[in-house]
């Protein structure tokens, strides 16, 4: 078996792994660096590097400052993807946040996507979060930045029936913690209207 271990991200380090982040993710989809810089000093955000035999094979970022952790970003470096190390991240991130009530992802919803091919990358990428244990949550219309998004969620503690209804209080919760209540409406969600019991936060 591969010797895979977590390692924080450094401060002094976050420029180089900033570039990546830009070449992985959509603009919108990540804050400004020195925006992140701020929010990993302060620790509203953990910063990981994924590792084995001392080489660096991924990162994430992840908001786990309440009882539920948001999986922000997590790409696979160059060079070592579709090799297991995205898969096996996700398993470490699972047994690294176990006390906590669940790990929520976000993923943009292939049905809007602009071009088959970007759609077909959305469909893997949830496809990958899938066989990790992940479900998308249902019943919701989401998003944050105006980026329309499907939520993914990773039963830790929480049942899945607790994290599906009390969703919008999670998300209202983590968000708050990272961006202030001055910014929260740059986050939408509501429940579909063939829900009777329709919120939004």
């Amino acid at each position: 078996m591969t010797d895979y271990y977590i390692r924080n991200l450094e401060l002094s380090e976050l420029r180089f792994f900033f570039k990546h982040i830009q070449q992985d993710f959509p603009v919108g989809e990540y804050p400004p660096c020195d925006i992140l810089y701020g929010h990993l000093r302060e620790g509203r955000q953990d910063g990981m590097v994924f590792c084995s035999g001392g080489q660096d094979l991924a990162y994430s970022i992840c908001g786990a400052s309440t009882d539920y952790v948001l999986l922000s970003l997590l790409a696979v470096l160059p060079g070592f993807r579709g090799q297991g190390a995205g898969t096996a991240f996700l398993e470490t991130l699972r047994d690294k946040y176990s006390h906590k009530q669940a790990i929520i992802g976000e993923v943009e919803r292939p049905e809007l996507a602009s071009t088959s091919e970007e759609a077909k990358r959305r469909q893997k990428r949830i496809r990958f979060y899938e066989k990790a244990g992940y479900y998308l949550v249902p019943g919701i219309e989401y998003s944050i930045w105006d980026i329309p998004m499907h939520l993914l969620a990773l039963p830790l503690s929480a049942a899945q029936d607790t994290i599906n209804e009390n969703i919008p209080t999670i998300m209202y919760q983590v968000y708050v913690q990272l961006m202030g209540t001055g910014y929260m409406h740059k986050m939408i969600l509501n429940r579909r209207p063939d829900r009777e019991d329709r919120k939004s936060v």
